[in-house]
């Protein structure tokens, strides 16, 4: 019920810092030069944190996504560049993840690609 009441006012009120996306599909990612603040950070917010499960309160199996910080914890992007980190096998399916993982092919490349660029806070 909590989760559900949170979503709501989420939709209704719009989330702060998303310039008016609603869904992580509207989330387009460049095939270069990719940007934690305007492409990752925002996928992250409405795919990942939204429902509390990688929030900095819940952190679901010690994971935050809330932050360039949090991403950067060696259990999620352990090295700039490495596409075997847990982060990427997450996204491809490659590994077990409790829920579905809610992202388009375009964000699944386009964040495999901002890894591959260094996973720079951008």
């Amino acid at each position: 019920m909590r989760i559900f009441f949170t979503i709501s006012i989420l939709a209704a009120f719009g989330i702060p810092g998303c310039s008016g996306i609603s869904s992580p599909n509207d989330i387009v990612f460049p095939a270069t030069h990719v940007s934690f603040k305007a492409q990752v950070e925002p996928l992250f917010s409405l795919a990942c944190n939204a429902a509390g499960c990688h929030s900095f309160d819940t952190q679901a199996g010690g994971v935050d996504l809330t932050s360039w910080i949090g991403v950067r914890n060696p259990i999620v992007v352990n090295q700039p560049g490495d596409t075997t980190c847990n982060l990427i096998l997450v996204i491809y399916g490659r590994v077990f993840h409790n829920g579905a993982v809610n992202i388009n092919n375009n964000a699944r490349v386009g964040v495999k690609q901002w890894v591959l660029e260094g996973a720079q806070n951008n």
